[in-house]
């Protein structure tokens, strides 16, 4: 990997002048959905219209850190075979998936429910059934935006759950019905684009 320094040049398509010629200088970098802000790292600074055209590869490891940083955890305790019913999942969608992709499969459910592409309806009945209530004696983790905190919320409120932990329940075992037990997968052809995009 080239290790550039500040001053050194480079070449760039630069979104507002085209391909262009560099300098690599200290700037601060908006994340591209706007969450904060990485300082002070080196970028390939367009000659033409001084706009960030470019970030080496030496740059990236600190963009990630500062990002991870803003995002919060979504931590529960869950039965152990609810990290089961996700691991089966994963591997109906795509046998080459790695368990990494649960948070992906998640979000997928969770987006759908608080928009409303899901129903709602009676989904605290399976808080009822006897997988719900089994030891949790496992945890889920993930890191969450504030984006997706907002459409817990949103799902928390419209769906009269009474925490995040009985949300959590919800998703995986609707999981469990939509693609564990289900011989033909829902959402399969929409998942399987994911999958593709993840790998």
């Amino acid at each position: 990997m080239r290790v550039v320094k500040e001053g050194d040049k480079g070449k760039a398509i630069c979104e507002f002048c085209g391909l262009s010629t560099t300098t690599y200088a200290l700037r601060d970098v908006d994340f591209s959905d706007k969450r904060g802000t990485v300082k002070n790292i080196i970028v390939g600074v367009c000659d033409k219209c001084g706009g960030v055209a470019s970030i080496p590869s030496q740059s990236v490891p600190q963009i990630k850190y500062e990002y991870n940083k803003t995002l919060k955890p979504l931590e529960t305790r869950v039965p152990a075979h609810f990290i089961d019913i996700l691991n089966l999942a994963i591997k109906k969608i795509d046998n080459e998936l790695d368990e990494n992709f649960s948070k992906t499969l998640f979000l997928y459910y969770l987006h759908n429910f608080s928009t409303g592409k899901f129903s709602n309806k009676n989904l605290s009945e399976l808080l009822d059934s006897e997988m719900a209530k089994a030891k949790s004696s496992k945890r889920f983790s993930i890191k969450i935006s504030k984006r997706t905190e907002r459409e817990i919320d949103i799902f928390i409120n419209h769906s009269g759950l009474k925490s995040k932990s009985d949300l959590v329940k919800i998703i995986i075992l609707t999981i469990n019905n939509d693609i564990v037990q289900a011989s033909l997968p829902k959402h399969l052809s929409e998942l399987k684009k994911l999958a593709a995009v993840y790998q």
